[in-house]
């Protein structure tokens, strides 16, 4: 951790339009330091950052040097050669990355960004889950941003898939969003890699995850957006990715659905290629290895299964809630109800953490 870092990052802030010029000055935080009385000199610095220059010391940043030391957050700025080479190349570069766990996955071979609604469907997850699944086994990395919904469930899946997974978070390293996310999070800490662009007490802005958003779509090689609304905010990651010249993947979604209107309109604009595993993401990075799954056909024959148990499966089309399935069967809702509980016990369906069920087989 360095205390040049944690100066530049507070005089500077978050998402400067400028970041890409000072990245590519020649400079370091610490050069600047020794000229902060002078910074209008370099030519390239705003009237607020070379005020703050003037009036901020390292000493009126120590108290956020130790608390980042005191819980173990590293830092890395552009001029370090182990900084993501990615990130480098936009006009807004982050100058000063916060972080925990291997930096080095951000300069990983494939990378791709999986995003998607904080309130996705059943439907949505299980798709998230494939994808995830397909990239890890497939040497990728998974980028997204720690988010629930998609964001959550890509770096679930890809974590019990065996991948690697990086989690660009929108608050602090010392915060969690949300929170119920904290002890995932430690456990990405560890294993994995958590970056944030903002230091210790920096003040919040809904601005701030937006501002994330672009990270993920420079981080990335591909995104995948999984599920999005119109109004999405997985819609201006998709904007960034396109102004990076990213390839960027959709899942298709019913025209019926709100929850797909967003990505079905990637692909009415053309702005979008369909996708439905991460194999094909990972084949057009140029990947090889491509695993090998057989499908099986299952048949409701191979179990021991009660009459109203293949009605349900049968009636199981996407991801459906027990009201719904007992309307399209025609049953009562105890009988479905216990049938999902048989169908469960033989593991041809799951429920969802939306509270739907899906079809395993």
């Amino acid at each position: 951790m360095s205390r040049y870092n944690v100066w530049f990052a507070v005089v500077m802030g978050a998402c400067c339009n400028n970041g890409g010029v000072i990245a590519a000055s020649g400079y370091t935080p610490r050069d600047f330091y020794t000229h902060r009385e002078n910074l209008a000199g370099f030519g390239f610095f705003t009237e607020r950052q070379v005020e703050n220059a003037r009036n901020i010391s390292l000493s009126d940043t120590e108290e956020v040097y130790e608390k980042h030391s005191l819980q173990g957050i590293e830092s890395t700025n552009y001029s370090d050669p182990w900084f993501p080479q990615r990130l480098l190349g936009i006009a807004n570069a982050p100058l000063v990355l916060f972080y925990k766990g291997e930096i080095e996955l951000l300069n990983s071979r494939r990378t791709v960004g999986i995003i998607g609604s904080r309130r996705c469907n059943g439907e949505g997850e299980k798709a998230c889950r494939i994808i995830a699944a397909d990239v890890a086994a497939m040497g990728g990395v998974v980028i997204s941003g720690l988010a629930q919904g998609i964001d959550t469930i890509s770096h679930k899946a890809c974590v019990e898939a065996g991948g690697k997974t990086v989690a660009f978070t929108g608050v602090p390293m010392d915060e969690y969003f949300p929170r119920a996310n904290a002890d995932f999070q430690h456990r990405l800490e560890e294993e994995h890699l958590v970056v944030s662009e903002y230091h210790s007490g920096y003040r919040y802005y809904s601005a701030n995850f937006i501002q994330r958003n672009r990270l993920i779509a420079a981080a990335a090689d591909a995104v995948c957006v999984v599920q999005a609304k119109n109004k999405s905010g997985s819609l201006a990651t998709v904007n960034r990715a396109i102004e990076y010249d990213k390839p960027v993947f959709t899942v298709p979604g019913s025209i019926f659905s709100p929850a797909y209107r967003g990505s079905n309109g990637l692909l009415i604009k053309g702005l979008a290629m369909a996708v439905a595993d991460g194999k094909t993401i990972m084949e057009y990075l140029g990947a090889t290895d491509v695993p090998q799954i057989t499908e099986e056909t299952v048949s409701v024959v191979d179990y021991d299964l009660s009459d109203s148990a293949k009605t349900v499966l049968d009636a199981l089309d996407g991801a459906m809630f027990s009201a719904q399935l007992a309307k399209a069967c025609g049953l009562p809702a105890g009988v479905v109800k216990a049938s999902l509980t048989e169908l469960e016990m033989y593991s041809l369906i799951e429920k969802t953490a939306s509270g739907e069920y899906i079809r395993l087989k």
